[in-house]
């Protein structure tokens, strides 16, 4: 987003990947999600100071660990040094006491490799969906009961482990949420 709230036509990413395979997986998986984006790829903590001091990042994805840096060190200084911009781990799998550590620091969210869709379905939400200037936690906790707007209803849903919206009374699968707010 630019100062104005509004959408960029293009979202600048900064991918903190060490693989060259994971990284193209995830830019080809965006590319095929229809997300407006270019990805630098940072593959060192030097090259990501470097990055976050010019500050003109608007996501950073992440991968929990790299051979000289680590995901905790990278959102505690991303946090630090642009506190309003996502900051999404993408990993294989993470312990966890890790990711609620990951997630005091700051993070928004945590994806695994294995599921990609669900990237896309956050950055839909954060950056096209939500009219509202972000807050942080972008997205409400996990079960967390809230008020769901989808086109034509509205209702008592929630968020669950894998990005999708739920009806709170059935747990079915809620279609087109355009919004949400808190209780």
């Amino acid at each position: 987003m630019d100062e104005s709230g509004k959408i960029k036509n293009c979202l600048q990413v900064l991918h903190l990947e060490d693989n060259p395979a994971d990284a193209e997986l995830i830019k080809e998986s965006l590319r095929e999600h229809h997300i407006p984006c270019r990805i630098t790829q940072i593959q060192s903590r030097q090259l990501f100071e470097v990055a976050l001091q010019k500050g003109n990042a608007d996501l950073i994805l992440s991968d929990s660990s790299l051979p000289d840096f680590d995901g905790l060190s990278a959102v505690s200084l991303a946090k630090e040094r642009i506190p309003d911009v996502p900051f999404i781990f993408v990993s294989g799998s993470i312990s966890p006491k890790t990711r609620v550590e990951a997630f005091a620091r700051g993070a928004t969210d945590f994806i695994s490799k294995d599921d990609l869709p669900k990237l896309s379905r956050i950055i839909h939400w954060l950056f096209f969906l939500n009219k509202r200037k972000r807050q942080r936690p972008a997205l409400p906790e996990v079960g967390t009961p809230v008020t769901v707007q989808c086109p034509g209803f509205c209702c008592l849903g929630y968020l669950d482990r894998n990005g999708i919206w739920r009806d709170f009374a059935t747990s079915s699968e809620l279609p087109n949420v355009v919004d949400w707010s808190e209780l």
